[in-house]
């Protein structure tokens, strides 16, 4: 499998390469006139083998089979290792769209406690966004 007009995945925008990705996990997990469907654990394993040769970009191939309940390759970063218990925590569930809130609901914490605690990870992570701290829980294996 190739990219569109035989790009390289360092030749495309992240957009472009995550959405080559995931096309390549649903052509895989659906039925085709000449195989059947795959498994989700059988078709977890063919974009990982095509991000080898550079078909497919690593980043994108783990971030679209971790949201698919699969294991992607990537494992925690040091950055990670920086983030207290408490705010991975937190950080799972910004993740996950949860509002302080319900945070605080969920971990008997107050809604200024939940802020302190994101503006840390925030700043632990170098992201000033939600976007971006979820990213950064995808790509470690957080989620």
């Amino acid at each position: 499998m190739a990219y569109h007009r035989g790009l390289v995945a360092p030749a495309l925008s992240a957009q472009a390469r995550l959405l080559a990705a995931a096309n390549a996990w649903c052509a895989l997990t659906e039925a085709r006139p000449h195989r059947p469907k795959m498994t989700d654990a059988e078709a977890a394993i063919e974009p990982s083998a095509q991000a080898k040769p550079r078909l497919l970009d690593r980043r994108a191939v783990d971030v679209v089979l971790t949201v698919a309940g699969q294991k992607g390759s990537r494992t925690r970063r040091a950055a990670s290792a920086a983030l207290s218990d408490r705010e991975i925590e937190v950080l799972r569930l910004l993740a996950r769209q949860q509002t302080n809130a319900a945070i605080a609901g969920q971990l008997g914490l107050s809604h200024k406690t939940v802020e302190r605690h994101a503006t840390h990870i925030y700043d632990k992570l170098g992201v000033t966004t939600r976007a971006g701290a979820a990213i950064h829980a995808l790509e470690t294996g957080l989620l």
